[in-house]
C-alpha cells in the first residue's frame, strides 16, 4: 500500500511505498488518529515534516503530522516514528468567538459554528486556509443550546454525540480543497428491511476476536443543572425520572448561560421558557457523557461474509452477537482501527460508547 504525501497547501510531495507498520483509527465522534513507523532514510525525514499531510491511496481521509521521534537500535538500525490526528483536528485551533444561541437543526449548528470559526470569521486572521462547507444534507436532529468560547472542536465533538451525526474534515487533493462534512451511518441492524443488515457473530465466521464491557463506574442518569443568578435567585433545573437506588445524580453548573445574549451589537433578552429550555438540552448532554457504557470490540474477519467500506462502515448502526455470552446489540459502529503490517492488515471495530480515557474525563470536567 502507498502512503501519499502532501504540504500544508495540498501541494503534492511524493510517495511512501515501504514501510513497517500503519496505524489507522477512524472515529465517528471524534477526529481521527494515525500511527506510522517506517525505516529512518534522507528520504523519510525530509518528507514526512511536522503540519504535512498523509493519505491513503483513493482516500479522501487523511492525517496532519504532529509528531516525529527517531530512534536508533542497539545494532544500529534508525527508525522513524510519525504520528498525528485526522485534519478535522484543525478545528481545535479555534474557539468559538463569543456567544451563539443554536436552535436550528444539529447538521446546520456544526456547520455554522465551522463557517463563524474558521471559513468566514469577522477576523481574517482567524480562517484556516483551504477549508469549505460540504452541501446540507438536511438531517432533522434538532437542537437547542448556547455556547460561548469553547474550543470548536470539543464543542462538535459534544453536538455529534447527542445528535447522533458524524463530521470530518475531506481532502480534495485534486481541487485543493478541505471539505467540513456533516454524515449520517446506515441502519444496517437485523430487523430492518432497508438495507442488507450487517450482523457480527461467531456462528458467521466474521469475527475472530470479541470483547464486551458493560460499566456504571461513571454513570449518572439524573441531573440538577444551575444556571445564572445568585442564591436563591439562581435558574435551577432537573432531569431525570429515575427513583431508588436506580437514581444516579450529578450537579451541573451552567452559570455561563444567559438569558441576555448580545448579536451583531444589539442585547436581546431569551424567553424564559426558551432559557428553561437551554438548561434543560444542557442536562442532557452532560448525562450523554456519563452513561452506561456498552461496548463491543471485535477483530474482523476481513474474508468473511461482510465487506468492509461496502457491507459495514464507520457509523453504521449493526447487529452484534455472542450467543454464549447471552448478548444481542443493535448499536453504532464508533470506531475502526486499520492495522497494515507487511502483508498483513486487521481490521478492529469498536462497536457502541468506548470507557472515556483520562483526557476523556478532563474535558467533561472542564466543559
Amino acid at each position: 500500500m502507498d502512503i501519499y504525501v502532501f504540504n500544508e497547501e495540498l501541494n503534492f510531495i511524493g510517495i511512501i511505498d515501504n514501510f513497517n507498520s500503519l496505524r489507522w483509527v477512524r472515529r465517528y465522534h471524534k477526529s481521527g488518529e494515525f500511527e506510522l513507523h517506517l525505516s529512518l532514510t534522507y528520504k523519510s525525514l525530509k518528507m514526512l515534516r511536522e503540519g504535512y499531510i498523509i493519505c491513503k491511496k483513493d482516500d479522501q481521509e487523511a492525517g496532519v503530522i504532529s509528531y516525529r521521534q527517531l530512534k536508533q537500535d542497539e545494532k544500529g538500525k534508525e527508525t522513524l516514528i510519525i504520528k498525528g490526528n485526522f485534519i478535522t483536528s484543525y478545528l481545535r485551533k479555534r474557539i468559538i468567538w463569543g456567544t451563539e444561541n443554536l436552535n436550528t437543526s444539529a447538521e446546520i449548528a456544526m456547520m455554522s459554528l465551522v463557517d463563524k470559526n474558521a471559513i468566514n470569521p469577522t477576523d481574517e486572521n482567524r480562517k484556516i486556509p483551504l477549508v469549505n462547507l460540504a452541501e446540507i444534507e438536511n438531517f432533522p436532529q434538532i437542537l437547542n443550546k448556547q455556547v460561548s468560547y469553547s474550543n470548536l472542536l470539543d464543542e462538535l465533538e459534544t453536538i455529534s454525540s447527542s445528535s447522533g451525526l458524524g463530521f470530518r474534515i475531506l481532502a480534495d487533493v485534486q481541487l485543493k480543497e478541505l471539505i467540513f462534512d456533516v454524515y449520517k451511518g446506515r441502519d444496517l441492524t437485523a430487523n430492518q428491511k432497508i438495507n442488507p443488515p450487517a450482523i457480527f457473530a461467531n456462528e458467521f465466521e466474521n469475527v475472530f476476536e470479541q470483547e464486551y464491557i458493560e460499566s456504571t463506574n461513571n454513570f449518572k442518569n439524573a441531573a440538577l443543572i444551575a444556571g445564572e443568578g445568585e442564591g436563591f435567585n439562581r435558574q435551577l433545573v432537573t432531569v431525570g425520572e429515575a427513583n431508588g437506588l436506580n437514581r444516579y445524580e450529578m450537579f451541573v453548573d451552567a452559570r455561563d448561560l444567559q438569558s441576555t445574549i448580545n448579536e451583531d451589537g444589539e442585547e436581546i433578552t431569551i424567553p424564559a421558557d426558551e432559557y428553561r429550555k437551554l438548561l434543560i438540552n444542557r442536562g442532557n448532554s452532560k448525562l450523554l457523557e456519563h452513561e452506561k457504557i456498552e461496548t463491543f470490540e471485535s477483530k474482523i474477519n476481513v474474508q468473511g461474509n461482510l465487506k468492509y467500506k461496502v457491507d459495514f462502515d464507520l457509523g453504521d448502526i449493526v447487529t452484534v452477537s455472542n450467543k454464549g455470552w447471552e448478548v444481542t446489540k443493535d448499536t453504532r459502529i464508533t470506531e475502526i482501527e486499520e492495522v497494515y503490517e507487511a502483508n498483513k492488515t486487521s481490521i478492529n471495530v469498536t462497536f457502541g460508547n468506548s470507557i472515556p480515557t483520562l483526557v476523556d474525563r478532563i474535558k467533561q470536567e472542564v466543559r
